[in-house]
């Protein structure tokens, strides 16, 4: 099964700027996680990544998938997440994908928990579905497990503009709209699956700032991570001309030597206590945990946010 499910490219939704309502279309919550092909052969469990890499032992609660689901083999498409208050935090799915120790797999585990959240199907009891219409494959889905463990099936909806309303209140990644008769292709070479986006809002700890000549011209950023400030990247938009004026002539008089971040900052970096606070707005997270085109929307009292991802 292995070999097999190297053979398959995920399908890739195309980035589109707003939600919209067609009946040619579904909609479905857009999980922050890691993207993740699951393979089942008896009791044999595969685990693909996107970039093509295996990743099996990686998460050792999918490796009960056989007793969850009704079938001898089966390819899942879907995402893997950590949940904190029902929201996913990218950062702690990230310290799940990254880890390599298996005692240390073990162990997170217990402590960060993940859901596999599973919306579509590739292949089932030999037979293979990707040239199947997306609502076929959907209603076989809907037919091969129960929401159970760490399983569970992503809903449908019929009202995009409803849905994305309603995934940006809640402060999720966005939502993917998919064409009902779509077939499982491979990357993005399509016009049947599109990704839009919310913008997500993070406390920040300003623990620095960099210059252009004498003049601040960007704040580097942090976030608790286990009880240590992590680097989050740095941001200038959203700051005006007033306002970078005075954190020119207020910041170099903070200045400390040593950095408060636990990561290397860019060349450069001039370092403050991290007691100034921002609320930052950002698409995602990168890989590398850093904040995807931030914007500082303005300032708050370092006391009443949470800063922890």
């Amino acid at each position: 099964m292995e070999i097999f499910l190297r053979e398959i490219r995920s399908m890739d939704p195309i980035n589109c700027e707003q939600a919209f309502d067609s009946d040619d279309f579904l909609y479905q919550v857009k999980w922050d996680g890691v993207r993740m092909l699951v393979a089942v052969a008896g009791e044999q469990v595969s685990l693909l990544n996107k970039r093509g890499n295996l990743r099996s032992r990686q998460y050792p609660e999918l490796q009960n998938l056989p007793n969850l689901i009704r079938a001898s083999t089966a390819v899942l498409d879907g995402e893997i997440v950590v949940l904190r208050e029902g929201k996913p935090s990218f950062p702690a799915v990230m310290q799940r994908d990254n880890c390599r120790n298996p005692m240390k797999i073990q162990h997170l585990s217990k402590t960060l928990a993940i859901s596999y959240m599973v919306f579509d199907l590739l292949y089932l009891n030999g037979r293979d579905l990707r040239s199947a219409s997306l609502v076929d494959r959907l209603s076989q889905l809907a037919e091969l497990f129960d929401n159970q463990g760490c399983l569970y099936l992503v809903e449908s909806f019929s009202q995009g503009t409803i849905l994305f309303d309603s995934v940006q209140r809640a402060g999720l990644e966005g939502i993917v709209a998919k064409k009902k008769n779509s077939f499982y292709r491979p990357g993005k070479q399509h016009d049947d699956w599109f990704k839009i986006k919310c913008r997500c809002s993070q406390a920040c700890l300003v623990g620095g700032y960099t210059l252009r000549g004498k003049q601040v011209n960007a704040l580097l950023l942090g976030v608790m991570r286990d009880g240590s400030l992590s680097f989050a990247g740095k941001a200038s938009n959203g700051l005006d001309a007033e306002q970078l004026q005075i954190l020119s002539e207020t910041l170099p008089r903070l200045e400390v030597k040593d950095s408060p971040f636990l990561e290397p900052t860019p060349a450069g970096s001039h370092y403050i206590t991290p007691q100034l606070a921002v609320e930052v707005e950002y698409l995602e997270w990168t890989d590398s945990l850093h904040l995807r085109f931030p914007v500082i929307k303005s300032f708050i009292k370092n006391t009443e946010a949470d800063y922890s991802v």
